[in-house]
Order: structure tokens, then sequence, then C-alpha cells
């Protein structure tokens, strides 16, 4: 056992951003959170995570060190530089008071795509915690489970183990008959060779968006939340998000009566290239200011 240290980027980047909001999950199966350190599985092994000075600390097995760093760096977001998106924020009135208590929050990404669109799937048409429990049991039920002091964190399943299900598997997942379809059909073709949803990281955004929207059951919401969790790119507003929709009335000071797709594009459109990651940051105070800690 050894340590590995991720030195912090020079940018603004507030490792206990990610750790509170890790604390809110009401159902927690990928990562959590004990005395400050952040479990999770990445490259196929345990690690705990904790800040000490000017570092990210890894502790755990380090004979795969350059993969796990360029992993962990990923899973933490530790590239992501939004100095830019900080700036923009910090020089507009109605932005500042908003985006200020979460500036500097990781964008951690998933460790593939095919995890993103997966758990989004999960995600649709349902509450967040309801999604969590779901997707807690999906790994659970095909995981391997890797104990921590006090609680399990697991791996994500592979395609191929996903492929294997049938709808009966899946229903304790508590999700509708065509999304566990959708679920099946996406690793059968993934575990194939048939789609190739890992060289998105290589495609401009745009063109990775239409290849996500042309897969049947998949809509405008999923593919732009698979592009920010898996990839750390937000240039598309989510309007069709309800809690987003909450979020921009909270925020903004409007009547709750009036959420709707469009007052969400109304009131984030404007900021152009910026829209999205409006959006994305609404919904981590939305996350850090409403729900408790588990």
């Amino acid at each position: 056992m050894s340590e590995i240290r991720i030195p912090l980027p020079p940018h603004r980047y507030r490792f206990e951003l990610l750790l509170d909001f890790v604390r809110r999950i009401a159902h927690p199966a990928r990562m959590i959170v004990r005395d400050n350190r952040l479990w999770r599985v990445t490259a196929g092994q345990l690690f705990s995570y904790r800040q000490a000075g000017g570092a990210i600390v890894i502790d755990g097995c380090h004979d795969t060190a350059g993969r796990v760093s360029e992993s962990s760096q990923r899973v933490l977001g530790i590239h992501h530089d939004l100095s830019e998106f900080y700036d923009f924020a910090a020089g507009d009135a109605s932005l500042r008071p908003i985006i200020a208590p979460v500036s500097g929050f990781p964008l951690f990404c998933t460790e593939t795509v095919f995890e993103a669109l997966i758990t989004l799937i999960i995600e649709q048409h349902i509450t967040w915690k309801n999604a969590l429990r779901g997707q807690q049991t999906l790994l659970r039920m095909l995981a391997e489970e890797t104990a921590t002091a006090d609680e399990c964190v697991y791996g994500f399943p592979s395609s191929g183990a996903l492929a294997k299900m049938t709808r009966a598997d899946l229903k304790p997942l508590k999700i509708t008959n065509g999304r566990i379809d959708l679920i099946i059909r996406l690793a059968k073709e993934v575990a194939a060779g048939a789609l190739d949803l890992e060289g998105l990281a290589t495609m401009e955004t745009q063109s990775a968006y239409d290849f996500l929207v042309s897969i049947k059951g998949v809509g405008h919401w999923t593919a732009a939340n698979v592009l920010g969790r898996a990839l750390g790119r937000y240039p598309f507003v989510s309007h069709n998000d309800v809690a987003l929709q909450a979020a921009v009335c909270h925020y903004f000071d409007f009547d709750s009566r009036l959420k709707s797709a469009t007052l969400v594009n109304d009131t984030l459109l404007r900021y152009g290239e910026f829209a999205g990651l409006v959006g994305h940051f609404l919904i981590l105070r939305w996350v850090l200011d409403r729900y408790p800690v588990a």
C-alpha cells in the first residue's frame, strides 16, 4: 500500500465542495465520504481521496499508478479550468451571488461514457432520490463490492455483464420496461462493438450530441447530461429538467408557479456560451442548499 499525490491545479478547485455534494447522495454506491475522505472504485481498485496541503492524496495500491492518476484526475475533475466562466459570473450582477458560493466546484466525471448513459437512462422521468436507489440496486446486483471501514462502494458493471440481464432481472430497479429494454439493448450493442460510446471523447461537441440523440430512446436531456457527466462539457441547457426549472425560479426570484422549460431558456440562454454551465451550477447549488446530508 502506498499513496499517490496529485498536485492541485493552478485554477480554482474546491475539493470540499465535492465532498459536500457526495454527502447528500441518499443511496450511495459509487462514492461515499467518511472523515473528509472520498472513497470510490477507480480503475478497478478501491481508493480514498483526501486533500493535504496543495495536493489530492490517493491512498491505496500503486501498481498501476499512471493509470490510477489519469483516471482519478478525470473522476475528480481536476483538469477542467473554469476560470473564464467564473470571471464572467463575477462580472454579472445577476449571476454573482448565485455562482460565488459554488465557484471552484469540480466538474467530476464518470470513468466511461457508458456509465454516464446508463445512469442517466435510470434517471429519466423519476426523482433523483428514486434514481439513486435504482442505481444502487443495479450496482449491488452486478458489480463487485469493495468494503470501506463501514460501508460498501462499487465499480460500475461492464457492458458484457449488463448485456446478459433480462427484463425480469432488472425489475428491481423500479423503472419502466421501456427503459430496462433500452439499457439491455445498449449494453449488448456496446459489448458487441456495434456502438462506440467512448469515441465521443474525441468528437466535436455538437457531433457527439447529434450521435447521442440519434440513438432511439435518447433525447435532449439525456444527451446533454451525458456530455456533461462523462466529458465535463456543458454547452446545452437541460430546459426540460424539472429540478432546473425549480432552481431557476428559486435563484432568480420568479414565482414558482411560473416554472417551465420556456422560462429556463428565456433566463439562461442570455448567457450565451455559458448558458449550460449556469444551468449546471444552479443544479449543484440546488442539491447543496436543498438536500440534507444523508
